[in-house]
C-alpha cells in the first residue's frame, strides 16, 4: 500500500457512439445466432444488470473494426483533454503519461505511443497491459513519481475498444463469448495527478494491489493481437482472437477480490463508518445487490454505472470515478472506498478518494 496523498486534478471519459441496447445487442447476434440464442442475450444482459453501452463498432457484421474517430487511441486522447480541461493545464504541462488496456490499437507500438501521437506530446510515457486493476498498478507508478519529484504532474488514462473482438461465430458454441456479449462496453477514462500537500482539494489515497491468483489459471484471457490491428485480416475466418471468458472460475474465486479489498482499506482506517459511498469494479449493475449483503453495507452506498456503461475493463474505475465527481455524489470531505477486481489472474486494488471544494464552489471570506 502507498499511503501517500495524490491530488485529483481533473477526471475526463471518452465514450464511442450513442448508447447501444440490448436490443441491438440482440439484432447483432441474429446476425447468425437462432432466435432462441439471440434472445438469451438480451434477456443475460438484463439479468446482469446492463441496460445499456457504448461501442466503438457499428454491429453491422460479426466482426468489425473501429469506426473512424473511436479506435483506442481517439478514446484516449478525448479522455485526457477533457481531464486537462477539467484541470485548467495543457498537454505540455504534463511530465508522464501512464496508460492500462487490453485492447491496443498495436501491439508494437504500445497504444499509448498513437495517444502521444495524437496530443502532441512528447514527454515519457509508458504502457501497461491489464484489464481491470491496471488502475492500481498505475497509480503505484505515479505516486512513486510524484512523491520522489521526479514528476510535477501525471495523467493515467484506462481505455478499451474490446467490442471490435465480439465475433458471432465464436459466440455460438462458447457460452463464455455470450456473456462478454452481454456485458461489455467500450470507453476511455483518464485522471490528471500532482502531489497532495494539504488543503481542501480533491486527493487519493491507500492505493493497494494484491493478488490471490498464484497457482491458479486464468479466469479471464486475451488470445491473438489488437483490437484495431488483428494478425490476419478481419474477413479471414480462420484468425481466432478475442477474450475468453471462464465465468465460473470468475464465480467461484471473483467475490473473495472484493472482500480483500474491503479490508485493505479497513485496516488502513478507511472502513464503512470513514466511507460515504463504494465504488467497485463495474463488472455488471447487480454487484451491490451481492456486494452489500457479504461486506455488511447497505446496497444504496454502492455506486452503479455499468448499466448505463456496461462492463469497460481498464476504463471502468476512471469512469467510474468521473461519474460519482461529474454527478456530486460526495460532499467536500466524504470518502469514495474504490474496491477493484481482475478475474485474469484474480488481482485486486483500488484507493480512497476524498472529494474536495471545486474551484468554483470556494468562497471568498
Amino acid at each position: 500500500m502507498i499511503p501517500a496523498k495524490l491530488g485529483v486534478l481533473g477526471t475526463g471519459v471518452a465514450l464511442p457512439g450513442s448508447a447501444r441496447s440490448n436490443d441491438d445487442m440482440v439484432a447483432f447476434m441474429a446476425l447468425r445466432a437462432s432466435r432462441h440464442l439471440s434472445g438469451f442475450v438480451g434477456s443475460l444482459a438484463g439479468q446482469l444488470g446492463v441496460h445499456h453501452r457504448h461501442l466503438s463498432r457499428d454491429l453491422a457484421k460479426p466482426r468489425e473494426l473501429p469506426r473512424e474517430g473511436d479506435t483506442n487511441p481517439e478514446l484516449c486522447e478525448r479522455a485526457i483533454r477533457a481531464a486537462l480541461d477539467e484541470a485548467r493545464l495543457a498537454v505540455g504541462d504534463l511530465d508522464l503519461l501512464i496508460g492500462h488496456t487490453t485492447s491496443p490499437h498495436t501491439l508494437l507500438p504500445p497504444n499509448i505511443s498513437w495517444v502521444a501521437d495524437r496530443l502532441g506530446y512528447p514527454g515519457q510515457y509508458m504502457e501497461l497491459r491489464q484489464a481491470c486493476t491496471g488502475f492500481a498498478n498505475a497509480l503505484m507508478i505515479a505516486g512513486s513519481m510524484l512523491t520522489s519529484g521526479a514528476a510535477d504532474r501525471v495523467c493515467v488514462v484506462g481505455s478499451e475498444t474490446g467490442s471490435t473482438l465480439f465475433d458471432v461465430d465464436d459466440a455460438l458454441s462458447d457460452r463464455g463469448q455470450l456473456i462478454n456479449v452481454a456485458q461489455m462496453g467500450d470507453g476511455a477514462g483518464a485522471v490528471v495527478l500532482s502531489r497532495h500537500e494539504g488543503g481542501s482539494g480533491a486527493h487519493l489515497h491507500s492505493v493497494y494491489f494484491g493478488t490471490q491468483g498464484l497457482g491458479r489459471p486464468s479466469g479471464f484471457s486475451l488470445v491473438t493481437g489488437g483490437s484495431s490491428q488483428p494478425a490476419h485480416s478481419v474477413d479471414d475466418p480462420g484468425a481466432r482472437r478475442g477474450f475468453v471468458n471462464d465465468y465460473t472460475l470468475t464465480r467461484e474465486h471473483g467475490l473473495e477480490l472484493f472482500r480483500a479489498g474491503f479490508e485493505v482499506l479497513r485496516s488502513a482506517g478507511v472502513g464503512p463508518r470513514e466511507v460515504s459511498r463504494y465504488l467497485t469494479h463495474q463488472a455488471n449493475g447487480r454487484l451491490a445487490s451481492v456486494l452489500g449483503p457479504m461486506l455488511g453495507v447497505a446496497e444504496e452506498r454502492f455506486h452503479n454505472c455499468a448499466a448505463d456503461h456496461g462492463n469497460t475493463g481498464s476504463a471502468s474505475t476512471w469512469i467510474g470515478l468521473h461519474s460519482v465527481r461529474e454527478q456530486r455524489l460526495l460532499r467536500p470531505g466524504e470518502v469514495l472506498g474504490v474496491l477493484g477486481a481482475e478475474a485474469t489472474k484474480f488481482m485486486y486494488g483500488g484507493f480512497a478518494y476524498v472529494e474536495g471544494t471545486r474551484p468554483k464552489e470556494t468562497v471568498s471570506p
